[in-house]
């Protein structure tokens, strides 16, 4: 019975540790919210990535598609962890400084219909197009890349993008205090980015058929 009371040692001690650790990293998050933001996305980011391809896909670890994942991780820390920093919480809040709902919802719209499709995915893809190699190729190779995926891939992706962020981008612009902001989007973008690898996935499956095709 004294181990189910709830003043044994054990609810005693985990209580304030929890306290502590959600201080700590307050305190963290505060002191350097530009590389705590980019850490927490790039292992966000890694982490949907392993998984989907592993529990959703059917894959080994030694069977990993490790340039897709590279892609995630490079796009998480650098673009969502440091770039999304100054963009949400510096020059967002300079265009559309308060946090009144219809400033969140101006921000929100920003983001969604401006940062997202002019910036967010092209510059992801300019970022696949690296680790595909056609930018060593030579510039055509790599534009050309950009521009296929965006052809292909860039209503479905705006539509997958716009039915969770839409809401999530308001409710961050609206209650998140600017330097939890990043760590926010990167606990909500696990669900996006789980959602978006699958979408790759398919993508690359859907590439890899009609290349087939056009081969025979």
């Amino acid at each position: 019975a004294s181990f189910l009371s709830p003043l044994s040692p054990t609810t005693m001690f985990s209580l304030p540790s929890l306290s502590a650790t959600i201080r700590s990293l307050n305190s963290m998050a505060a002191a350097r919210p530009v590389a705590f933001g980019a850490t927490s996305a790039a292992f966000k980011t890694t982490t949907a990535d392993v998984l989907v391809q592993t529990a959703v896909e059917g894959r080994s670890l030694e069977t990993l598609d490790l340039r897709r994942t590279a892609v995630f991780t490079l796009f998480g820390g650098g673009w969502m962890g440091f770039g999304q920093y100054y963009l949400y919480c510096r020059l967002f809040e300079r265009l559309v400084p308060g946090t009144t709902a219809l400033a969140s919802a101006g921000k929100a719209a920003l983001d969604q219909l401006v940062h997202v499709p002019l910036l967010y995915f092209p510059l992801f893809y300019s970022i696949d197009a690296l680790l595909q190699g056609a930018w060593a190729r030579g510039v055509a190779c790599g534009v050309e890349h950009v521009q296929h995926r965006l052809r292909t891939e860039l209503k479905e992706s705006l539509y997958a993008n716009w039915s969770l962020w839409l809401p999530a981008s308001f409710v961050g612009f609206r209650l998140v205090p600017p330097h939890w902001r990043i760590p926010y989007v990167s606990a909500v973008s696990m669900v996006w980015t789980t959602w978006w690898s699958v979408l790759k996935g398919r993508f690359r499956a859907r590439n890899a058929g009609a290349a087939s095709a056009e081969q025979l």
